[in-house]
């Protein structure tokens, strides 16, 4: 099953400033207002090369200052190598929550091989975006964040032995999130973690893009390259799918220009007045919200789902990109995307219409992609993300 294999990665060295200044969110939820607030942050502040301004050649520049950053030790390539176990710590309400999950690299399967399984479309611009900066960078940024399945343990106690009673190699905060992080080099450390992983399927949490413009590199530059050569994998962020601290959001759509919701709404659900209070107690599938009005959307018992995939249509968010919104975005409707539920009522208070959807669970998630099937883009949100500079994954 999946093969994955440990990395000589690219860190930053010891500096004055906190590491958690150094490091941004991974390129697709960073705004054009927090990349100038992270540009203004600090001049060696990671997202320069994750996602740079849109000035000249932004690809460029990026590699010119990766490499500027190598020169001056900025930034180091670990001598020796490993994979790296990641600890981060962050709250979901008054909860306080952590996530264990391994960096390495993960050799690169086309989905119609069984073994790397993605269950999200995904869209061809920030494709092009992600492989013009791989090209021009030869680096892994930001890695993909992948699940796998460990029931009874087996993989997370391993990992647990082996950094037991030892100090992380790096820790990090960003805002209200630590994170720590260990290399462990150890041959036995690596082999077990290689060999458990060896027996899974790993399913594409976040990162499609990502994979997919890994995909294409190697497609452009494979010829002739040995079988493990670096553009044969990716950098690849592993966590178990029985984590405790793994969680799921939904992305919630807002639209604005909504001419024609009413009638699919009409044609193809039923409606029911919810009080608000009662979202997060009940979790309905989809919710529209307007005008200060909350209504529970419910399938129609004669609906024609013909359009839908079978493998979708009990999902929500399938059934309210397929029946829902589908008509409006064809009929020029404008439709944004939204994990956070607070933001997604506030853009309702100031005009848009919110579709709040429930969130897609990992069972869910991984039998979808068994059947072969795709979700819809933006299906689903796995919280926090990764941070990007924390590891980083040359391919010289």
């Amino acid at each position: 099953m999946a093969d994955v294999a440990p990395l000589k990665a690219l860190r930053y060295g010891d500096q004055a400033e906190p590491l958690g200044e150094l490091l941004c969110p991974p390129y697709d939820v960073i705004s054009p207002e927090e990349r100038d607030r992270l540009y203004a942050q600090n001049p060696h502040n990671f997202v320069r090369i994750e996602f740079p301004k849109p000035d000249g050649d932004p690809y460029a520049a990026a590699a010119a200052d990766l490499a500027a950053w190598r020169d001056r030790g900025v930034m180091r390539q670990d001598a020796a190598a490993a994979i790296y176990v990641h600890d981060h710590e962050f709250s979901v309400g008054k909860t306080r929550v952590r996530r264990r999950g391994v960096h390495c690299a993960l050799r690169l399967h086309r989905p119609e091989e069984g073994i790397v399984m993605p269950h999200e479309l995904t869209f061809p611009k920030a494709k092009e975006d992600r492989l013009a900066l791989l090209r021009a960078t030869r680096t892994n940024s930001s890695a993909i964040f992948g699940v796998f399945e460990d029931a009874r343990g087996e993989i997370a106690g391993g990992i647990a032995r082996h950094i037991e009673g030892t100090k992380p190699t790096a820790e990090a905060t960003v805002g209200g999130d630590q994170h720590r992080v260990w290399a462990v080099g150890d041959r036995l450390a690596i082999g077990e973690f290689r060999d458990a992983l060896a027996k899974r399927r790993v399913y594409i949490a976040d990162g499609h893009h990502r994979y997919e413009t890994a995909l294409a590199y190697l497609a452009e530059r494979g010829a002739g390259a040995s079988a493990d050569a670096a553009i044969g994998y990716v950098l690849a962020y592993l966590c178990s799918a029985d984590d405790p601290g793994l969680r799921i959001f939904a992305t919630h759509r807002i639209v604005r220009g909504d001419g024609v919701l009413d009638r699919s709404i009409d044609r193809y659900f039923e409606r029911s007045p919810i009080d608000a209070g009662a979202i997060g107690d009940i979790q309905p599938g989809i919710v529209v919200v307007r005008d200060g009005h909350y209504e529970q959307l419910t399938l129609r018992e004669n609906a024609d789902l013909s359009s839908v995939r079978p493998a979708w249509r009990e999902l929500p968010v399938a059934q309210a990109e397929e029946l829902l919104l589908r008509e409006a975005r064809e009929a020029g409707a404008e439709i944004a995307y939204e994990h956070d539920t607070g933001a997604a009522l506030a853009a309702a208070e100031a005009g848009a219409t919110a579709v709040l959807l429930r969130a897609i669970d990992p069972n869910t998630l991984r039998r979808v992609a068994d059947a072969g099937e795709r979700l819809p883009q933006k299906t689903t949100y796995f919280y926090p993300k990764v941070p990007a500079g924390l590891v980083v994954r040359p391919l010289d």
